[in-house]
């Protein structure tokens, strides 16, 4: 048990990049915290941080040990949640990374399977679907809820969970007041909020305007959903969102969702996991309810 815990600190050190906060979360003191990393480097004869005033990252050994760490913690998790579910039934952690225009729609997976296994605790984070590719290799997320296929990987195992159709949110009285649909060009010739670039949801944008020869530069980008809808709803601005993130939350009064055509975009939006040969009892669980589920039907 001494080893696990000397992973779990540097577990958490990994997480919080500080290690006052990273005692805190351990409930222990920093001292002990930085103390039983310094004995784990003395018995493996490496030193694992670089050492400072402040932390400031890991050895390139230091990197090798985190990934054993992260694969062994995930392994004692695993093996908890068994044993529980033996004694009492389903219960334990999950960590869930989402991309942000896809956060909404989560809670249609999340909620049913929250109500049915009181005893299991979700934690969403929002996350760019290069970086849940990348929590799923290093187990720091049990699952991802991404767009499939712009990241698909050879070591996750994918579920498609619906299909996001892109169209435009746009003010009532703005200047596409009097139209049922609108074309691309249409939509870069007006005033525009969008999601920041680095961001999938824009980089899927950029590729269309970039396909039918436009430059658009929007005058508002954000990363958030809702802070780019009461932009919308100022009237000042429209914006291509996802329509079924809105038809699930409701359009914000003053405005309304426009068809976008020349081309139809759509892309499939689906659930992440780690090819394993010992998942975990939570997660299999959760990719299983996942498959009951039919998303697309929630939004004719």
């Amino acid at each position: 048990m001494l080893i696990v815990r000397r992973l779990l600190y540097l577990s958490a050190l990994a997480e919080e990049k500080h290690f006052g906060r990273a005692a805190e979360k351990c409930n222990v003191s920093q001292p002990t915290l930085s103390s039983a990393i310094r004995q784990l480097e003395e018995e493996l004869g490496i030193p694992i941080v670089h050492r400072g005033h402040r932390f400031s990252g890991f050895t390139q050994e230091g990197k090798r040990v985190l990934e054993h760490a992260n694969r062994v913690l995930s392994e004692s998790v695993k093996l908890k949640e068994e044993l529980s579910q033996m004694r009492e039934g389903l219960a334990g952690n999950l960590r869930i990374g989402v991309v942000p225009s896809v956060l909404p729609i989560a809670a249609l997976v999340t909620s049913r399977f929250g109500k049915n296994n009181p005893g299991v605790s979700i934690n969403v984070i929002s996350r760019s679907g290069k970086s849940i590719l990348s929590g799923l290799e290093d187990f720091s997320l049990d699952l991802g809820i991404s767009y499939l296929d712009e990241t698909r990987m050879a070591k996750i195992k994918e579920l498609p969970l619906y299909t996001e159709n892109l169209s435009l949110l746009t003010p009532i009285h703005g200047p596409f007041s009097d139209r049922d649909q609108v074309t691309w060009k249409d939509v870069a010739g007006t005033s525009l909020v969008l999601l920041n670039k680095n961001m999938q949801n824009r980089r899927i944008i950029d590729k269309v305007f970039d396909q039918i020869g436009c430059t658009v530069d929007p005058q508002i980008e954000t990363n958030s959903l809702m802070n780019l809808a009461a932009h919308v709803r100022s009237g000042g601005w429209s914006s291509v969102v996802p329509r079924e993130c809105f038809s699930f939350c409701s359009e914000p009064p003053g405005t309304r969702m426009i068809k976008i055509v020349e081309p139809e975009i759509s892309h499939v939006i689906g659930l992440q996991m780690a090819e394993s040969l010992h998942p975990s009892v939570v997660v299999v669980n959760f990719f299983e309810a996942a498959e009951e589920l039919d998303i697309d039907a929630m939004f004719v």
